[in-house]
């Protein structure tokens, strides 16, 4: 019995652990390093092209008016056809006809240059024929004629806010005018700008053998960066809009009772909106364009090397894009004008048709006038492309949002050797770690 004791404290005695002692586990730990590499692949990208028509002018989400230094742009839209005649009772099988008295229209400001001074917003007549096919020089001398309405944004924005209870109870909120009439109603910090403008059958004429059809375009001057969007039908609740006040008269029908009249009004939307400018968009060249109208996207094709498949895993990952000097360097426009660059990854490679997936992709935002190297980050998307041989190494460029505006960026593309797309790797060598 004592030598068991004593054997069993021996034992004891030997895993004892020592806290305070320095770790040992030369059989344990491996015995690699972890190496970072760092390197910009510049032959990767290949048969990169562009494809232009994704998206209409007229099937955008905003137009773009503007008047700057190399560019000129008109907003405009056709407003649906009125109804010209009424049943005055309901049941009636005969109809009378209705006489407009004034009408009101609504505008949405949705983006513009703040530091703008002394914009204004002037609105022209144009046909009620207007169409996708007509063109800036065709809409052209429309605007040459003296406008039938115009207003100062810039003034209606200095103006005072009129908050009793009258304006409240009419408007629904606190409004800014001017003393023609102009009102302005703002939101998300003034960001977006509500205009409205009231017109008499002389500026806004009901015309019936046009069905109340109308056309109006909007041209914006300023002391510099005159640039303002619009929102249209697509935009949903931001489009423009005509209220007409009109009335009708119910006859008599029992005698020595005198004919009533009904006053009432009806809203009418475009049927058409969108926005001409000069000088059009430049054809497509052997370099990667992206926006425009109708709008570009590229895609950019990636031979992933066959080591980062096996052995490596993908730190970070970016595409560099440099600006392509012909047509232009840079976007121009307003520096109102900015809009993203996104790029997407596709499903299957099918060319300009190649379906684009939910995935995440990257993105960056482009000022006009930047000549700066382009960098997307894409690190998620090529960490995939590593682990799934199945997923097309390819990713779409385009704008976002489409075909809003006349701006676009053209970027070398692998055609041009000095400047051609680069993807820009940090990668790591698999550890390998030890065995017990």
């Amino acid at each position: 019995m004592r030598r068991l004791a004593l054997g069993f404290l021996l034992v004891a005695a030997a895993c004892t652990e020592e806290a305070t002692a320095p770790g040992d586990c030369p059989n344990f730990c491996p015995g690699g390093q972890i190496v970072v590499q760092d390197s910009i692949f510049t032959t990767i990208i290949e048969r990169d092209s562009s494809f232009r028509g994704y998206v209409q002018g007229y099937q955008a989400q905003a137009m773009t008016a503007a008047d700057l230094a190399g560019v000129q742009s008109r907003a405009l839209f056709v407003l649906n056809s009125m109804i010209t005649r009424v049943a005055p009772k309901a049941g009636d099988t005969t109809t009378v006809p209705i006489f407009v008295d004034s009408s009101r229209l609504r505008l949405t400001m949705v983006r513009r240059n703040r530091a703008t001074t002394n914009l204004w917003l002037k609105l022209y007549a144009i046909p009620t024929t207007t169409d996708s096919t007509n063109s800036f020089a065709s809409l052209d001398p429309y605007f040459a004629a003296a406008p039938i309405d115009s207003v100062s944004v810039s003034d209606l924005l200095s103006r005072p806010l009129i908050t009793d209870a009258a304006t409240l109870r009419i408007w629904g909120d606190t409004i800014q005018t001017d003393s023609a009439g102009h009102v302005l109603m703002t939101a998300d910090s003034a960001r977006i700008l509500t205009l409205f403008f009231d017109f008499d059958t002389l500026q806004a004429p009901f015309v019936v053998a046009d069905s109340g059809r109308l056309g109006l375009g909007m041209y914006v001057t300023a002391d510099s960066f005159a640039s303002a969007t619009f929102g249209t039908t697509e935009a949903g609740s931001d489009a423009p809009s005509m209220l007409w006040y009109y009335h009708y008269t119910i006859p008599d029908t029992v005698s020595g009772t005198p004919d009533s009249v009904v006053h009432v009004s009806q809203v009418r939307v475009p049927k058409f909106d969108g926005f001409v400018f000069d000088p059009p968009t430049a054809p497509l060249d052997s370099n990667l364009a992206v926006g425009g109208v109708p709008s570009a996207r590229s895609l950019v094709r990636v031979t992933m090397p066959a080591f980062l498949r096996d052995s490596f895993d993908i730190v970070r990952a970016t595409v560099i894009l440099v600006p392509a000097a012909v047509p232009a360097a840079a976007a121009f426009g307003s520096p109102a004008d900015s809009f993203t660059v996104l790029a997407r990854p596709i499903l299957t490679d099918l060319g300009a048709k190649s379906p684009l997936s939910g995935g995440s992709g990257g993105s960056v935002v482009m000022h006009p006038g930047s000549t700066d190297t382009v960098r997307i980050e894409l690190t998620d998307l090529v960490r995939a492309w590593a682990t799934d041989t199945s997923i097309a190494t390819a990713f779409v460029l385009g704008q976002q949002p489409e075909a809003t505006s006349f701006t676009e960026i053209r970027f070398y593309s692998s055609r041009a050797p000095a400047f051609r797309p680069a993807l820009h790797l940090t990668y790591v060598k698999r550890f390998p770690f030890g065995e017990p």
